[in-house]
Parts: C-alpha cells; structure tokens; sequence
C-alpha cells in the first residue's frame, strides 16, 4: 500500500519539494495545498493531486509536510490540520520556527494522537529543486523511520539530533545566523575590494582557496560578487525574522549575539527603503548605498 503524502505551503521551497515528492520512485500517493491554487497546476501535471482545503488534504495522509514562512502561518494551518488528522499520522516540519513554537506543536499533536517531528531545512531553492537540501531532524524515533524515505526524496543527508522536537529549530536558527554573518562579512569585503579596485572575481577564488573552502562562502560569495537579486532566493524579510528567532533563542538560554544587532539594523533598514523582498546577497547594495550617502572621510 502506498504512502499518502501531503504537502501544505508550495512557495519557493515548498515548490520543489513537493516536485521531488510527487516524482521520486517511491510511489508515494501525493495531495496538494496552497493558498494560491495556480501554483499547483505544474505539479498536477507530474501526478499530485489538488485538493481546495487543508482538511482534504490531510485527513487521509499519513505524512503532512508543511513549508511555511513563520511561526504565525504555521500556527494558523496547524489549527485546521489537527481536527482533520487520523491516528497515528505524522507531520513534518520543515518551516523556521521558534523552539518554544515547535514544543507547542508537539503536544497538540500528542493530544490529537499524531506526531509532530521537526524537520528543517538547509539549503536554498535551487538545492532544493536538485534534491540536494540538507535535514536537521528531531522527535519521535518511531515517526523517523517512517518519514525516512520522504526525505531521502528530498535531501542529501539527514542530521539526527534527537527525540526533542524542538532541537532541529534551535540548529536551524543558530544555522541561518552563521549564514547572515557571512553574508555580512562578504558584503564588507566585497565593497572594499570594489572601492579599492580589486577584482572581486579573483579575490573570491583567492579566499577560496586559501582561508574560506566552507560552501557557505562558495554559494554566498559568487551570490554578493554577481550582486544580482533572485526572486526566488533568501528573502530579505525571512531573513530578518529568522535572525529575530535566533537572538530570541541566545535570551532565552541567557546567551546573547551582538553581531546579530548589527545585522538586523542593515535588514531592518532595507526592509523600510522597501527592500524586504529582496534576496539576501543584496545586502551588498544596501551597504554601498549607505557609503556613498555618509562618506568616510
């Protein structure tokens, strides 16, 4: 008997997930649904089937994989996938969330006899519609091995970090973080390197072979070096609420990140000039921007 997969949330990332789903060769049987159906036509095409609300799409699957943007979206789906779940059914979880979100969740899907098993995400649209994301997985032992064949659909490699659902959340934010600091750093390299007249293409094969081989640094530093924005990329808005989660994370733990507070100031202020949707590397611009109009003297 095929699996019934169904997947909520069919943005940038949620996209190509469910692609991967619906056409890996593990026969799974696959249910869509999205607040915006147009998006859902192509994969239909592949063999998923659409359904018009979220308690269609879940009440006969045993695996729900939501993609969604925060917390709040979260919540507000997870409040219309509970009533409809049927015993014993699994919903994975691949958004960027708070610790103390993913704890809720997990107790209400106890209440309800389901399993709530964290399960973000590491890598950007392009891994994804590659299948080469990266999973950082966490909850009911049982429930992993069930779900193991949907994310070897969709991922490269799993890390296992335990039965506490909220640990992969916690990994999650403390990851994004290192990314935006280099990111940040990137920027300031790059721009010195343009204001310097050095090439940026050459100085970043030259910190790639020598002191920085991380892919961070490889995906990110052709990304500020082009400076060119995607609208399918990192959000800039996503960015800065995740940055958010990861300083809420470091207070609750009696912990802080003062870099963070630098960082935010640069989102922050691109998301006002209207920048929010942005995709990250383009903090670049907003950073020679904000040269040019205060010079250094």
């Amino acid at each position: 008997m095929s699996t019934t997969v169904a997947c909520i949330g069919l943005g940038n990332m949620g996209y190509p997930i469910a692609k991967n789903i619906i056409t890996s060769d593990k026969g799974f049987k696959v249910k869509l649904y999205n607040r915006s159906p147009e998006k859902i036509k192509d994969l239909v095409e592949l063999g998923g089937e659409a359904v018009s609300t979220i308690a269609d799409a879940v009440k006969s699957a045993d695996i729900i994989v939501t993609m969604l943007s925060d917390d709040t979206a979260l919540n507000q789906v997870t409040e219309e996938i509970l009533p409809a779940l049927k015993n014993g059914s699994i919903h994975l979880s691949m958004s960027t969330i708070k610790a103390e979100t993913s704890q809720q969740l997990a107790e209400k899907h106890a209440q309800r006899g389901a399993i709530y098993l964290a399960s973000p995400v590491m890598g950007r649209p392009p891994a994804a519609a590659a299948r080469q994301l990266f999973i950082l997985l966490s909850g009911d032992e049982s429930a992993k091995e069930k779900v193991k064949p949907v994310l070897e659909a969709v991922s490269q490699r799993t890390f296992d970090f335990g039965r506490d659902a909220s640990i992969a959340h916690t990994v999650k934010v403390i990851m994004n973080f290192m990314i935006f600091t280099t990111v940040e750093l990137l920027s300031e390299v790059m721009l010195m390197a343009e204001k310097t007249g050095i090439d940026k293409n050459i100085l970043l094969d030259t910190m790639l072979n020598t002191i920085y081989g991380a892919p961070v640094f490889k995906i990110y530093g052709a990304l500020v070096a082009k400076e060119e924005d995607n609208p399918n990329g990192f959000a800039i808005q996503l960015a800065n609420k995740d940055l958010r989660l990861a300083q809420e994370t470091a207070a609750a733990a009696g912990a802080s990140l003062p870099l963070a507070e630098l960082i935010r100031t640069h989102f922050e202020s691109m998301i006002a000039a209207g920048g929010g949707k942005k995709d990250l590397p383009m903090l670049v611009s907003h950073l020679r921007e904000q040269v040019e109009a205060n010079p250094v003297h």
